[in-house]
């Protein structure tokens, strides 16, 4: 298919957007990971901050894409990291339990070498729950298992 910008610009279609995504209904299913993304964050005040990991969960369920009406069904998952005053992963006991959850989940919990990309593709069970936010209700990956 070849791509005409300028004819792409100046097509019209006819009614309106959906401006609510439906969210993914509270539940559990079965996950792979689509990707994964480190993210910097500061607190409003600017007191503290940090780096946490997106989780772009592909969730594998007919029922909720035809609910969904998608072919693909996406949830995320942050995870807040412990990192060492040089700016690695804090692998010291009591740090890092949500990473270690998810390591746990997706069969990489082990004393072998980790990265971070080697989780796109692998598939656990995801815990979905609703988060609120003014009138709008965002589906959260707010827990991961073993499948």
């Amino acid at each position: 298919m070849s791509f005409d910008a300028q004819s792409f610009l100046d097509s019209s279609v006819s009614g309106s957007n959906d401006t609510v995504v439906i969210p993914v209904p509270v539940g559990e299913y079965m996950g792979i990971i689509e990707k994964v993304l480190p993210r910097q964050w500061q607190s409003k005040d600017g007191t503290t901050s940090g780096v946490a990991l997106d989780l772009f969960w592909l969730v594998e369920d007919d029922n909720v894409k035809q609910y969904l009406g998608r072919d693909t069904v996406s949830c995320k998952q942050g995870i807040m990291l412990d990192l060492t005053p040089a700016g690695a992963v804090d692998m010291a006991k009591g740090k890092n339990i949500g990473l270690g959850r998810l390591r746990e989940a997706v069969g990489k919990n082990d004393d072998g070498p980790f990265s971070f990309a080697m989780l796109p593709g692998l598939s656990a069970k995801i815990s979905v729950q609703h988060r609120v936010s003014g009138d709008q209700t965002f589906a959260e990956v707010k827990g991961v298992a073993k499948l």
